[in-house]
């Protein structure tokens, strides 16, 4: 093969090989993170955003809304008494599209991943890290 050749292929493989690993390392899933500072009941307070920069709160909705948070990584969401959505859960490490910067995030099973802004143990806020998405604040019960 001449040399022209193997540089015709060489060139598409290394872009390739390239946008492959950037996919891979985009999203650095670790199941070692530790979710005992999630687990337990958290009560909705507060969703802040949209395209309105809108605030609803339990009050505003009529709907109480309980995130409970199990050692074993299940999860159960429970709207006025009624559970309304349930899995699994997982937390993983990745670059925010808003802020650039390192953040963990909740990777749900059967609901849109979040991004944690904070988790003091009492309040818990994460957010959709989209433009236009909502903040949520949750009080632990």
């Amino acid at each position: 093969m001449k040399d022209s050749q193997k540089n015709f292929l060489i060139k598409p493989l290394i872009v390739l090989f390239i946008a492959l690993f950037s996919v891979i390392s985009c999203r650095g899933e670790d199941d070692t993170e530790d979710v005992t500072p999630l687990v337990g009941n958290w009560e909705w307070v507060s969703s802040i955003g949209g395209v309105g920069n809108t605030t609803e709160t339990p009050t505003s909705t009529g709907n109480n809304i309980v995130f409970n948070f199990g050692a074993d990584k299940k999860y159960t969401i429970t709207t006025n008494g009624t559970v309304t959505n349930e899995g699994t859960f997982s937390l993983y490490k990745n670059v925010s599209n808003l802020e650039h910067l390192d953040r963990l995030y909740i990777d749900f099973s059967n609901y849109p991943d979040k991004m944690i802004i904070n988790n003091d143990g009492v309040n818990l806020v994460w957010s959709d890290d989209a433009n236009n998405g909502y903040t949520y604040t949750y009080k632990k019960k």
